[in-house]
């Protein structure tokens, strides 16, 4: 039974994260980018300007507000903090499977 769900995992992953998952992303980027008139082109100078004009001023921030320097400070922690915390995960995972693999082939080639 289990040999049948992996093959199947196997063939469903194959087909949708070849050539048809390349299309869709590319295709909705595209199509989100012609539908916004390429805002993410357009607003990057305005965007950059704004960052580097307020990253350095406090006066900004009354009391109990952010900086925009803090708020991505603190996105960007958010954002590599739950990286590391699925690194770990995935490297616990891969290290016990490892593991129990070099068992069975020691108990076969032994």
């Amino acid at each position: 039974m289990l040999e049948t769900i992996t093959a199947v995992n196997q063939a469903v992953n194959s087909f949708i994260w070849g050539i048809p998952a390349m299309v869709c992303i590319i295709g909705v980027g595209l199509l989100l980018s012609v539908r916004t008139g390429f805002l993410q082109l357009r607003k990057f100078p305005y965007a950059i300007k704004t960052i580097i004009g307020r990253i350095f001023r406090k006066k900004d921030a009354s009391d109990g507000a952010m900086t925009p320097f803090q708020a991505v400070c603190t996105a960007l922690a958010a954002t590599v903090g739950t990286g590391n915390i699925a690194g770990v995960a995935g490297a616990i995972a891969l290290e016990h499977n490892e593991n129990h693999l070099q068992k069975n082939l020691s108990v076969l080639y032994a």
